[in-house]
């Protein structure tokens, strides 16, 4: 299996045997925190925003001919399951030379540039310089999703279609939001509403985890965002699905180690990676 490395990036394994067209990006795992990143947060706090151990849940999957793509670097830093103009304006020391778009999660701390961790800790005690930000976005967020693209259009173009499974994990317990204080399923597929792939692809997903005995959901905690919505493109041959799967599987969430079960996990994404494979494999 051939690894690629952009240092403090990316990592990208490449399929073993015949590759598929099968992407599954990890993009909000990353622990390697660049030199430049200076935060009053401790890194306790810091670890929570992080998806542990996502990596090494879907890290067979090259096994089954898919490709795995890792962004190393922590979402803390800047996530790339946000949208590049995803600012908060007031958070920077000048203005920013074209029109932001903050979102919802902007306004709780959680936008492109993430201002909080652990749900109310302050990552920083003044605000970010516009240096700062481009840097993050040119050589972090864009080189990623870059990646990203030219993994998929390589895919489509050599196969007629492209497949992404991005890939991402929630707490057991919701803290906030519509669904605060309840129990999350073991796994919500998130296509935006069916906007971003096939239906096919969703119920291939869901119907081998369900054989496996998972309980698993469709936009019900999190209908997807800026990895599946940037880049799926059902009409152009790229399907592109988010996988949320419950922390409870497979680590301890408040030690924040790993769990017992986590290679089973592990030998269940592997199947899904190859019933995926097998799927795009009958054209």
């Amino acid at each position: 299996m051939l690894t690629t490395l952009r240092p403090g990036v990316f990592v990208r394994r490449d399929p073993e045997g015949a590759a598929a067209p099968v992407i599954f990006d990890i993009p909000r795992s990353g622990a390697e925190y660049p030199r430049d990143f200076r935060s009053i947060a401790c890194l306790t706090d810091l670890q929570r925003s992080i998806s542990m151990y996502v990596e090494e849940c879907y890290a067979d999957v090259p096994k089954a001919g898919a490709t795995w793509l890792y962004a190393s670097f922590p979402n803390a830093y800047i996530d790339p399951n946000r949208h590049a103009l995803d600012i908060d304006p007031a958070a920077l020391d000048g203005e920013w030379p074209e029109a932001l778009k903050p979102s919802p999660k902007t306004s709780a701390g959680i936008g492109l540039i993430p201002m909080v961790c652990a749900g109310t800790k302050p990552l920083y005690d003044g605000k970010l310089s516009l240096a700062d930000v481009r840097n993050r976005l040119d050589n972090y967020y864009l080189p990623y999703h870059g990646e990203l693209a030219r993994l998929l259009q390589a895919a489509r173009e050599k196969h007629g279609v492209a497949y992404h499974l991005s890939c991402h994990s929630m707490p057991a317990i919701a803290a906030t939001g519509p669904d605060a204080g309840q129990q999350r399923s073991d796994f919500d597929l998130g296509d935006r509403n069916g906007t971003t792939c096939a239906p096919e692809l969703v119920e291939v997903v869901e119907k081998t985890l369900a054989g496996f005995g998972y309980k698993v959901t469709r936009n019900t905690h999190f209908i997807g965002a800026e990895c599946v919505r940037q880049h799926g493109n059902p009409a152009g041959g790229i399907h592109s699905l988010q996988i949320e799967m419950n922390r409870g599987l497979y680590m301890d969430e408040t030690a924040r180690t790993r769990g017992p079960k986590l290679g089973q996990v592990r030998d269940h994404l592997t199947a899904v990676a190859q019933a995926v494979a097998d799927f795009a494999a009958q054209g």
